[in-house]
């Protein structure tokens, strides 16, 4: 069993978050408190060390985490923090999710980590029922040189890196409204209603 304390957590919020009109999507107000507020508070009980990735408005972000990590390899997108992150883990194991998913599972972590029990796995990712959530990922620590090798070699999509890992995938289909992330005014409508009605599983 993996110790939540050997597990760093990383809040991806590098993106640009045009579709939303908003140049930083998880500073986004859902009910007064930014986006990324709702995130954090969700994957703290979960996670060791909690770091967070931005390349942009530094200052506000500092509000919601000590360690604020610039991406080392610019323009390389998720990857590009995710290989950040990694760089800078000092624990075993390191979690990331998206700045911009409010309703972040609050059993995601220990999940993922029941697959890696008695099980050579690299990373293990969750699957909502209809979709692999390839950004809500548990991964180790010595991932990182295959990750920098395969942007370097300009490799950019999540699946590509994932075909180079051994990977387990997860069945969450009973949390599949905790993955929702805002990318669109329509999305941040329905997690307004969301909130409102509390339909979202633990």
């Amino acid at each position: 069993m993996i110790d939540r304390a050997e597990i760093t957590g990383v809040i991806l919020c590098g993106g640009a978050g045009s579709r939303l009109g908003a140049g930083e999507k998880p500073l986004t107000l859902l009910h007064d408190r930014p986006l990324v507020a709702h995130v954090r508070a969700r994957l703290a009980p979960q996670v060791g060390p909690l770091c967070l990735s931005a390349n942009h408005a530094l200052d506000e972000y500092a509000a919601w985490s000590d360690i604020i990590l610039a991406d080392t390899m610019p323009g390389l997108g998720p990857l590009g923090g995710l290989a950040t992150a990694l760089a800078h883990c000092t624990t075993p194991y390191l979690f990331c999710c998206p700045g911009d998913a409010p309703f972040l599972p609050a059993d995601v972590v220990a999940r993922l980590a029941d697959a890696f029990d008695d099980s050579a796995i690299d990373l293990a990712v969750p699957h909502d029922g209809e979709q692999m959530q390839q950004l809500f990922l548990l991964t180790r620590r010595t991932v990182a040189p295959s990750l920098t090798d395969y942007l370097s070699g300009g490799g950019r999509a999540v699946r590509g890196w994932f075909d180079r890992l051994r990977v387990a995938v997860v069945a969450m289909p009973s949390r599949r409204a905790g993955f929702l992330n805002v990318n669109t005014m329509a999305d941040l409508d329905k997690a307004r209603r969301q909130l409102l009605t509390s339909g979202v599983s633990a």
